[in-house]
């Protein structure tokens, strides 16, 4: 029961999912369109919990901006629909109907309940279950009147021109670009998400830390922005900004844009020594793992007394269109040439000479072709790895304050990792059903292993994708998280989705 008022949807709602947050002609008639999607949730007296008003607020205000793009078919669920029908072979995710005709152009009762459940899920603290009866009875309402008033919407050519325009842009110019990236991670209503705005705050306060290198508050805005349009993977499907950018230029028949798109190279933050060369039209630049670029001097922030006063710098560099370029801030370093051996050594890709990555390949010929291991507790863990895989005591110092008194730890081996490819996991043997596992419980599995799917501390995304290709997780496709209504294949799918889904930047 709602007892609170509910603000009423204004323009600039609608107006957050458009490039550059654009006024259109069209936006009176989309805001008075969620409104009156909000007017029909309210009519239900649906129960959502806590966050009732913010989910069917949020609900109406998605619901319109798929409207919007639908009608004028501007390529953002057309392009989305299209990856997940070539990652999970399926149009829509959660919600399946064979008997609907589905067209990604015009609205879909099961693309409606997708949304809801999104909104819901996007705007509480919990997981909602796919068939929860309030969002079932939303997503009613919801697609009779898009279905209703489809016909007579108007069509807002100029989103989906600005779309196109802004794409073609990115394919020309690394820094329009950039505006196609930040677009899709802040703005685009299928894409935006909470998480992705907690994760500029979080680089935000990172780049505070060092405000006497970077003094100025727009700088260290600038910083996060740009850090994480390249770094972290977004939205629903868990893919980097630049994938659905290059989706959405396919949808344009821009496929040569889409695969240099896909063609993008980052170097994440690190330290370079660099030389002048060309008469300062160049820099050569050595970053402390070894790798060698060469940037145009005009790609370089610092002026010519200070390029000169120093010898270094730690800087993001991306590589677009077979040109490097610098990415966000440059902080300058003096000396660096003179340090040079203590920032290799410091480098995260740093190894010894005649040292090695332990892979995947390596440590299963260890544990004789095995992938997983189970162990009835730590100690037997400890004098296996001892025994077959050359572990040392302090090798396990980071179980040093953990409860794990009872727990059934388990070992999975991903074989095609190159760098660290052992996982552990302490918390999920008994939802295991495997014949090798002695521990698994039924009754435990029914009730906790789709647990595993948020606890990306507890378990690794690699070892839960392996054991669903195995069909080791039988329990995970019977909880109401899954639309129960959908066959066994389509939960499979499903399930895939919802890993993504769950763990957005950590997949």
């Amino acid at each position: 029961m709602i007892t609170t008022k509910i603000h009423r949807i204004v323009a600039m709602d609608i107006r957050q999912a458009h490039p550059d947050k654009k006024a259109y002609d069209t936006d009176a008639y989309y805001t008075k369109l969620a409104n009156q999607l909000l007017d029909d949730f309210k009519q239900l007296r649906v129960d959502c919990g806590k966050q009732t008003i913010p989910i069917l607020r949020y609900a109406a205000i998605m619901l319109t901006n798929y409207m919007e793009d639908i009608v004028a078919d501007s390529g953002q669920w057309r392009s989305f629909s299209a990856l997940c029908q070539q990652m999970f072979g399926l149009s829509v995710p959660m919600y399946h109907d064979e008997n609907e005709e589905y067209y990604p152009d015009e609205p879909s009762f099961e693309v409606v309940r997708f949304i809801v459940w999104h909104a819901a899920t996007e705007m509480d603290d919990i997981w909602w279950n796919a068939d929860a009866s309030p969002l079932r009875k939303m997503a009613m309402v919801a697609f009779d009147r898009l279905n209703r008033t489809f016909e007579q919407a108007p069509v807002n050519e100029e989103l989906t021109n600005d779309i196109t325009d802004m794409l073609h842009q990115a394919g020309e110019d690394f820094q329009k670009m950039r505006t196609a990236l930040i677009w899709i991670f802040k703005d685009c209503y299928l894409t935006r998400s909470y998480a992705a705005e907690k994760l500029i705050e979080e680089r935000i306060k990172e780049a505070d830390s060092i405000s006497d290198k970077l003094p100025e508050k727009s700088m260290r805005l600038f910083y996060a922005i740009m850090h994480s349009i390249f770094t972290y993977k977004v939205g629903p499907l868990a893919l980097e900004p630049k994938e659905y950018v290059a989706s959405l230029m396919r949808t344009k028949s821009m496929l040569r844009e889409a695969d240099e798109m896909m063609d993008i190279e980052v170097l994440p933050m690190g330290y370079y020594k660099y030389t002048v060369e060309d008469n300062g039209q160049w820099l050569q630049m050595l970053r402390t793992n070894g790798k060698k670029i060469r940037v145009a001097r005009n790609e370089i922030t610092l002026d010519d007394e200070n390029l000169r006063q120093h010898d270094g710098c730690c800087a993001i560099f991306v590589k677009y269109l077979e040109a490097w370029h610098l990415n966000g801030v440059m902080i300058p370093a003096q000396e660096m040439a003179k340090h040079w051996d203590k920032f290799v050594k410091d480098d995260p890709d740093y190894m010894e000479e005649g040292g090695r990555n332990v892979t995947g390949e390596m440590l299963l010929k260890q544990s004789g072709g095995k992938e997983i291991l189970y162990f009835k507790d730590t100690e037997e863990m400890k004098d296996y790895l001892m025994k077959n895989m050359c572990y040392l005591p302090e090798h396990f110092d980071f179980l040093n304050g953990q409860n794990l008194t009872g727990k059934h730890p388990l070992v999975f081996i991903d074989k095609n990792a190159k760098k660290f490819p052992m996982h552990f996991s302490f918390s999920f043997t008994p939802c295991i059903a495997d014949s090798a596992n002695p521990y698994y419980d039924n009754d435990i599995a029914s009730e906790e292993a789709i647990e595993m799917f948020w606890s990306e501390k507890s378990i690794s995304t690699e070892a839960i994708l392996w054991l669903m290709d195995h069909e080791y997780l039988p329990d995970i496709y019977n909880d109401h998280l899954l639309c129960q209504e959908n066959s066994t294949e389509e939960k499979k799918s499903d399930a895939q989705f919802l890993l993504r889904y769950m763990r957005r930047e950590n997949y």
